[in-house]
């Protein structure tokens, strides 16, 4: 080959090599569109509008919704990095060749306390929009609640499950549970 010929083929190449990255990056771009980063101001008033939806909130109990979450990101945000640090930690200890079992310990109980105080921060949450929501309204939030936890058909505690099914009251136990006479 001489010095042309070489040159027009890796010419060729390059064109065709640049048309397979472009069609590539242009198929990308129409398949995957890129989403707007959301600010966490942003994904309050979302989860607020959220919840306006569902529960059929007015104006003034928007607002008091808001509110609410706001102050319980601000009080749960630090506490749920925290937590995903210590777990890295944990994850780090356990990775080892011997982990030592009392700093594992001790990131668990860390973890624990922290988690502790996120439910609690959740269950002032719940009590603070109750507070302001009419009765059916609560109804709507309590399912929303059991929906969040895990428990949307058969959990105990929301009145369609048989709960203990009295198996311990000396008698008074279903067919089949408990003692019976």
């Amino acid at each position: 080959m001489n010095y042309f010929s070489k040159n027009r083929f890796i010419f060729r190449m390059l064109i065709f090599l640049v048309m397979i990255n472009l069609t590539a990056l242009i198929t990308y771009l129409v398949l995957y569109p890129q989403k707007p980063a959301t600010s966490g101001q942003q994904q309050c008033r979302n989860s607020g509008m959220a919840l306006q939806e569902e529960l059929s909130l007015s104006a003034i109990q928007s607002e008091k919704v808001e509110v609410i979450m706001w102050e319980y990101r601000k009080s749960t945000g630090p506490l749920t990095d925290s937590i995903r640090n210590y777990r890295s930690l944990l994850l780090d200890e356990l990775a080892k060749a011997n982990p030592d079992s009392t700093l594992l310990d001790h990131y668990t109980e860390h973890i624990s306390l922290l988690q502790k105080q996120m439910q609690k921060a959740s269950i002032h949450q719940y009590l603070s929009l109750k507070a302001i929501s009419n009765p059916d309204q609560c109804k709507r939030l309590s399912a929303l609640y059991f929906e969040l936890y895990g428990c949307q058909e058969n959990c105990k505690g929301m009145g369609n499950g048989k709960g203990m099914m009295k198996q311990y009251r000396r008698g008074q136990g279903q067919k089949g549970h408990g003692n019976q006479q």
